[in-house]
């Protein structure tokens, strides 16, 4: 799964993005291009379904 993260995301929101899919036994990968910056998740995506990382500050919709 990859996370688009908004422009203006901080190094703080960031890090806590990464810590919560950590705490789901997942592993976060950042990704930091010219125009968007994004986290892949790599693991077991069914445990994604229920995971509310949409909801957390710096979260691109």
């Amino acid at each position: 799964m990859i996370i688009f993260l908004k422009p203006d995301c901080t190094d703080e929101q960031i890090e806590h993005i990464e810590e919560q899919i950590v705490a789901l036994g997942l592993k976060p990968e950042l990704s930091r291009g010219v125009q968007r910056t994004f986290v892949g998740v790599i693991g077991e995506e069914d445990v994604l379904r229920n995971a509310p990382l949409g909801a957390f500050p710096g979260v691109g919709r």
